[in-house]
Protein backbone atom coordinates (compact mmCIF):
# COMPACT_ATOMS: atom_id res chain seq x y z
CA UNK A 1 0.00 0.00 0.00
CA UNK A 2 1.42 3.57 -0.83
CA UNK A 3 0.80 5.78 1.47
CA UNK A 4 0.47 10.08 1.63
CA UNK A 5 4.14 11.89 2.35
CA UNK A 6 2.34 14.95 2.23
CA UNK A 7 -0.25 16.51 5.16
CA UNK A 8 -1.81 20.20 4.43
CA UNK A 9 -2.31 20.74 8.01
CA UNK A 10 -1.85 24.44 9.87
CA UNK A 11 -1.26 24.27 13.40
CA UNK A 12 -2.29 26.88 15.92
CA UNK A 13 -1.75 27.62 18.79
CA UNK A 14 -4.57 29.15 21.37
CA UNK A 15 -4.75 32.21 23.62
CA UNK A 16 -7.44 30.75 25.64
CA UNK A 17 -8.29 33.05 28.49
CA UNK A 18 -10.80 31.23 30.28
CA UNK A 19 -9.49 27.47 31.36
CA UNK A 20 -8.54 26.56 35.05
CA UNK A 21 -6.02 26.17 36.66
CA UNK A 22 -3.45 27.58 39.79
CA UNK A 23 -0.65 28.65 37.84
CA UNK A 24 -0.23 31.46 35.54
CA UNK A 25 -2.08 34.64 35.35
CA UNK A 26 -6.18 34.27 34.21
CA UNK A 27 -6.11 30.80 35.42
CA UNK A 28 -4.43 30.03 32.41
CA UNK A 29 -1.70 30.26 29.53
CA UNK A 30 -1.45 31.07 26.13
CA UNK A 31 0.10 27.73 25.09
CA UNK A 32 -2.81 25.07 24.22
CA UNK A 33 -2.00 21.39 24.94
CA UNK A 34 -1.05 19.39 22.09
CA UNK A 35 -2.24 22.18 19.57
CA UNK A 36 1.74 21.36 17.97
CA UNK A 37 1.38 17.70 18.21
CA UNK A 38 -0.44 16.90 14.61
CA UNK A 39 0.14 14.61 11.51
CA UNK A 40 3.66 14.54 9.70
CA UNK A 41 4.62 18.12 11.65
CA UNK A 42 8.10 18.40 10.13
CA UNK A 43 7.91 17.29 7.06
CA UNK A 44 8.56 19.53 4.43
CA UNK A 45 5.24 20.69 2.59
CA UNK A 46 4.94 21.52 -1.03
CA UNK A 47 5.31 25.02 -1.72
CA UNK A 48 2.32 27.30 -2.52
CA UNK A 49 -0.55 29.21 -0.49
CA UNK A 50 -2.77 27.05 2.15
CA UNK A 51 -5.78 27.98 4.50
CA UNK A 52 -6.97 26.46 7.70
CA UNK A 53 -9.68 26.93 9.99
CA UNK A 54 -8.83 25.35 13.45
CA UNK A 55 -11.78 25.00 16.64
CA UNK A 56 -10.22 24.87 19.83
CA UNK A 57 -12.17 23.64 22.40
CA UNK A 58 -11.53 23.11 26.58
CA UNK A 59 -13.56 22.36 29.36
CA UNK A 60 -11.87 21.82 33.05
CA UNK A 61 -11.93 22.98 36.59
CA UNK A 62 -9.51 23.70 39.61
CA UNK A 63 -9.24 25.09 43.16
CA UNK A 64 -8.07 28.92 42.42
CA UNK A 65 -6.13 31.27 40.34
CA UNK A 66 -5.54 34.89 40.34
CA UNK A 67 -7.67 36.83 37.93
CA UNK A 68 -7.23 39.91 37.03
CA UNK A 69 -5.31 40.34 40.28
CA UNK A 70 -8.14 38.95 42.20
CA UNK A 71 -7.91 35.15 44.27
CA UNK A 72 -10.85 32.87 42.38
CA UNK A 73 -11.99 30.05 43.92
CA UNK A 74 -13.70 26.83 42.84
CA UNK A 75 -13.33 27.45 38.98
CA UNK A 76 -15.21 25.39 36.35
CA UNK A 77 -14.42 26.66 32.49
CA UNK A 78 -15.50 26.34 29.22
CA UNK A 79 -13.80 27.68 26.55
CA UNK A 80 -14.16 27.66 22.38
CA UNK A 81 -11.48 29.37 19.80
CA UNK A 82 -12.27 29.68 15.58
CA UNK A 83 -9.09 30.44 14.17
CA UNK A 84 -8.77 31.16 10.37
CA UNK A 85 -4.75 30.81 9.54
CA UNK A 86 -3.30 31.37 6.36
CA UNK A 87 0.50 29.75 5.11
CA UNK A 88 2.93 30.36 2.74
CA UNK A 89 5.43 28.30 1.60
CA UNK A 90 8.27 29.40 -0.26
CA UNK A 91 9.71 27.91 -3.22
CA UNK A 92 13.23 28.98 -3.10
CA UNK A 93 15.53 27.36 -0.57
CA UNK A 94 16.53 29.36 2.59
CA UNK A 95 19.51 27.98 4.39
CA UNK A 96 19.11 24.86 2.76
CA UNK A 97 15.72 24.33 3.90
CA UNK A 98 11.66 25.21 3.52
CA UNK A 99 10.67 28.43 4.28
CA UNK A 100 7.10 29.04 6.14
CA UNK A 101 5.44 31.86 7.03
CA UNK A 102 2.12 31.98 8.83
CA UNK A 103 -0.59 34.38 10.32
CA UNK A 104 -3.90 32.78 12.87
CA UNK A 105 -6.24 35.24 13.52
CA UNK A 106 -8.77 34.48 16.42
CA UNK A 107 -12.40 35.23 14.46
CA UNK A 108 -14.27 34.60 17.76
CA UNK A 109 -13.28 33.19 21.24
CA UNK A 110 -16.11 32.17 24.00
CA UNK A 111 -15.30 31.67 27.68
CA UNK A 112 -17.43 30.97 30.64
CA UNK A 113 -17.04 30.63 34.11
CA UNK A 114 -18.25 29.56 36.99
CA UNK A 115 -16.48 30.26 40.92
CA UNK A 116 -17.98 28.37 43.83
CA UNK A 117 -16.63 29.01 47.00
CA UNK A 118 -18.02 26.38 49.65
CA UNK A 119 -18.87 27.47 53.36
CA UNK A 120 -19.06 25.74 56.14
CA UNK A 121 -22.47 27.10 57.60
CA UNK A 122 -23.74 28.95 55.15
CA UNK A 123 -23.57 26.99 52.27
CA UNK A 124 -22.27 27.67 48.80
CA UNK A 125 -21.92 30.92 47.01
CA UNK A 126 -21.23 30.78 43.10
CA UNK A 127 -20.72 33.20 40.23
CA UNK A 128 -21.10 33.00 36.38
CA UNK A 129 -18.43 35.10 33.78
CA UNK A 130 -18.30 34.63 30.06
CA UNK A 131 -17.16 36.82 27.12
CA UNK A 132 -17.25 36.84 23.42
CA UNK A 133 -14.86 38.56 21.52
CA UNK A 134 -12.07 38.74 18.92
CA UNK A 135 -8.93 36.84 20.73
CA UNK A 136 -5.31 37.76 20.43
CA UNK A 137 -3.61 37.03 16.99
CA UNK A 138 -1.04 34.61 16.48
CA UNK A 139 2.24 35.24 13.89
CA UNK A 140 5.22 32.51 12.26
CA UNK A 141 7.49 35.02 10.99
CA UNK A 142 9.06 32.08 9.82
CA UNK A 143 9.52 27.78 9.86
CA UNK A 144 12.45 26.83 8.54
CA UNK A 145 12.12 22.24 7.47
CA UNK A 146 14.93 19.81 6.47
CA UNK A 147 14.54 16.44 5.04
CA UNK A 148 17.30 13.44 5.89
CA UNK A 149 15.86 10.77 3.95
CA UNK A 150 13.27 9.44 6.93
CA UNK A 151 14.26 11.87 9.10
CA UNK A 152 13.15 15.33 9.28
CA UNK A 153 13.64 18.62 11.26
CA UNK A 154 11.57 22.02 11.42
CA UNK A 155 12.56 25.21 13.65
CA UNK A 156 9.71 27.67 14.31
CA UNK A 157 9.05 30.77 16.22
CA UNK A 158 5.42 31.89 17.42
CA UNK A 159 4.97 35.74 18.53
CA UNK A 160 1.74 36.04 20.03
CA UNK A 161 0.01 39.51 19.61
CA UNK A 162 -2.34 41.15 22.89
CA UNK A 163 -5.04 41.98 20.23
CA UNK A 164 -7.92 40.16 21.72
CA UNK A 165 -10.82 41.55 24.41
CA UNK A 166 -9.29 42.43 27.55
CA UNK A 167 -11.02 44.58 30.50
CA UNK A 168 -9.44 44.90 33.73
CA UNK A 169 -12.83 45.45 35.25
CA UNK A 170 -13.56 41.85 34.19
CA UNK A 171 -13.72 38.53 35.89
CA UNK A 172 -13.43 37.24 32.48
CA UNK A 173 -11.49 37.97 29.29
CA UNK A 174 -11.04 36.14 25.90
CA UNK A 175 -7.17 38.23 25.60
CA UNK A 176 -4.87 37.99 27.63
CA UNK A 177 -2.93 42.11 27.38
CA UNK A 178 0.61 40.90 27.16
CA UNK A 179 3.09 39.90 24.54
CA UNK A 180 4.50 36.20 24.52
CA UNK A 181 7.46 34.48 22.20
CA UNK A 182 7.18 30.37 21.55
CA UNK A 183 10.60 28.88 20.58
CA UNK A 184 10.41 25.43 18.72
CA UNK A 185 11.97 22.68 17.41
CA UNK A 186 10.45 19.53 15.71
CA UNK A 187 11.52 16.10 14.81
CA UNK A 188 10.15 13.96 12.52
CA UNK A 189 10.79 10.13 11.83
CA UNK A 190 8.55 8.79 8.74
CA UNK A 191 8.59 4.84 7.52
CA UNK A 192 7.05 5.57 4.17
CA UNK A 193 7.17 1.93 3.39
CA UNK A 194 4.88 1.28 6.86
CA UNK A 195 3.30 4.67 6.93
CA UNK A 196 4.56 4.98 10.70
CA UNK A 197 5.48 8.26 11.71
CA UNK A 198 6.92 9.17 15.41
CA UNK A 199 7.58 12.95 16.19
CA UNK A 200 8.25 15.40 19.13
CA UNK A 201 7.84 19.14 19.34
CA UNK A 202 9.58 21.04 22.43
CA UNK A 203 9.29 23.99 22.46
CA UNK A 204 9.87 26.85 25.07
CA UNK A 205 7.52 30.02 25.77
CA UNK A 206 8.71 33.40 27.22
CA UNK A 207 5.61 35.59 28.77
CA UNK A 208 5.72 39.14 28.72
CA UNK A 209 4.18 40.98 32.03
CA UNK A 210 0.86 41.96 31.72
CA UNK A 211 0.72 45.87 32.33
CA UNK A 212 -2.18 46.50 33.82
CA UNK A 213 -2.24 43.38 36.88
CA UNK A 214 2.08 43.79 36.58
CA UNK A 215 1.65 39.94 36.74
CA UNK A 216 4.31 38.08 34.73
CA UNK A 217 3.70 34.35 33.92
CA UNK A 218 6.39 32.14 34.45
CA UNK A 219 8.24 30.73 30.85
CA UNK A 220 6.99 27.23 30.24
CA UNK A 221 8.99 24.17 28.63
CA UNK A 222 6.33 22.24 26.62
CA UNK A 223 6.51 19.08 24.63
CA UNK A 224 4.34 17.93 22.24
CA UNK A 225 4.59 13.75 20.80
CA UNK A 226 3.00 11.99 18.45
CA UNK A 227 2.67 7.85 17.23
CA UNK A 228 0.93 7.78 13.91
CA UNK A 229 -0.15 5.12 11.70
CA UNK A 230 -1.40 5.39 7.94
CA UNK A 231 -4.23 2.67 7.92
CA UNK A 232 -5.27 3.35 4.48
CA UNK A 233 -3.13 6.21 1.86
CA UNK A 234 -6.22 8.90 3.29
CA UNK A 235 -6.60 7.85 6.61
CA UNK A 236 -4.23 7.81 9.55
CA UNK A 237 -4.68 7.54 13.43
CA UNK A 238 -2.40 8.38 15.98
CA UNK A 239 -1.72 8.55 19.55
CA UNK A 240 -0.52 12.02 20.82
CA UNK A 241 -0.27 13.68 23.90
CA UNK A 242 1.75 16.42 26.16
CA UNK A 243 3.97 17.26 29.19
CA UNK A 244 4.39 20.99 30.07
CA UNK A 245 5.98 22.60 32.38
CA UNK A 246 6.91 26.16 34.03
CA UNK A 247 10.62 26.74 34.37
CA UNK A 248 10.11 29.62 36.47
CA UNK A 249 7.52 31.11 38.66
CA UNK A 250 5.19 33.42 38.10
CA UNK A 251 6.24 37.14 39.34
CA UNK A 252 5.25 40.68 39.87
CA UNK A 253 3.30 42.74 42.42
CA UNK A 254 0.00 41.15 40.55
CA UNK A 255 1.15 37.44 41.27
CA UNK A 256 -0.83 37.10 44.60
CA UNK A 257 -0.54 33.53 45.48
CA UNK A 258 3.38 33.36 44.80
CA UNK A 259 5.80 32.16 42.25
CA UNK A 260 3.83 29.22 41.39
CA UNK A 261 5.07 26.05 38.95
CA UNK A 262 2.65 24.50 37.05
CA UNK A 263 3.34 20.85 35.75
CA UNK A 264 0.68 18.65 33.59
CA UNK A 265 0.69 15.52 31.07
CA UNK A 266 -1.73 14.66 29.21
CA UNK A 267 -2.93 11.73 26.03
CA UNK A 268 -5.19 11.12 23.83
CA UNK A 269 -6.24 10.13 20.29
CA UNK A 270 -6.07 11.84 16.85
CA UNK A 271 -7.72 11.08 13.39
CA UNK A 272 -6.19 12.29 10.02
CA UNK A 273 -8.60 12.17 6.78
CA UNK A 274 -7.37 13.46 3.24
CA UNK A 275 -10.26 12.84 1.31
CA UNK A 276 -9.95 11.07 -2.01
CA UNK A 277 -12.27 13.52 -4.00
CA UNK A 278 -10.03 16.13 -3.17
CA UNK A 279 -6.73 14.69 -4.31
CA UNK A 280 -4.67 15.64 -1.63
CA UNK A 281 -5.73 19.21 -1.48
CA UNK A 282 -7.81 19.20 1.60
CA UNK A 283 -7.45 17.07 4.95
CA UNK A 284 -9.48 17.00 8.23
CA UNK A 285 -8.07 16.40 11.89
CA UNK A 286 -10.27 15.49 15.08
CA UNK A 287 -8.01 15.17 18.05
CA UNK A 288 -8.76 14.99 22.29
CA UNK A 289 -6.38 15.09 24.78
CA UNK A 290 -7.21 14.21 28.44
CA UNK A 291 -4.91 15.65 31.54
CA UNK A 292 -3.88 12.37 33.21
CA UNK A 293 -2.27 14.40 35.80
CA UNK A 294 -1.33 18.33 37.08
CA UNK A 295 0.09 20.05 39.34
CA UNK A 296 -0.75 23.61 39.95
CA UNK A 297 -2.02 23.58 36.85
CA UNK A 298 -5.67 22.49 35.07
CA UNK A 299 -7.61 19.06 35.09
CA UNK A 300 -9.49 19.16 31.53
CA UNK A 301 -10.36 17.98 28.43
CA UNK A 302 -8.69 20.11 25.17
CA UNK A 303 -10.36 19.10 22.04
CA UNK A 304 -9.59 20.33 18.17
CA UNK A 305 -10.60 20.56 14.85
CA UNK A 306 -8.95 21.71 11.92
CA UNK A 307 -9.67 21.72 8.15
CA UNK A 308 -7.38 23.02 5.57
CA UNK A 309 -6.98 23.24 1.96
CA UNK A 310 -3.76 23.74 -0.20
CA UNK A 311 -4.47 26.22 -3.29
Amino acid sequence: MRFVTKVIVTSVMTCIGAHAAEASEGASSYYFPGAFATFMVAVPPDPGLSVASQTLIFGGQAQRSVINGRLTLGLSATAVYEYLAGTYTFHEPVLGGRLQMSVGVPVVGYATMTATLQTRNFGSFSSVSEDTAFGDMLINPFSLYWNFGEFNVKAAEWVVAPTGHYDINSNLNVGRNYWASDSQLAFTWFHKATGTEISAVPGLMVNATNPATNYRTGTEFHLDFMLNQFVAETVAIGAQGYWYKQVDGDSGTGAILGPFMGESFGLGPAVLWTPESLKGRGAVILKWLHDISQTNRLNGDWGQVAISWKF
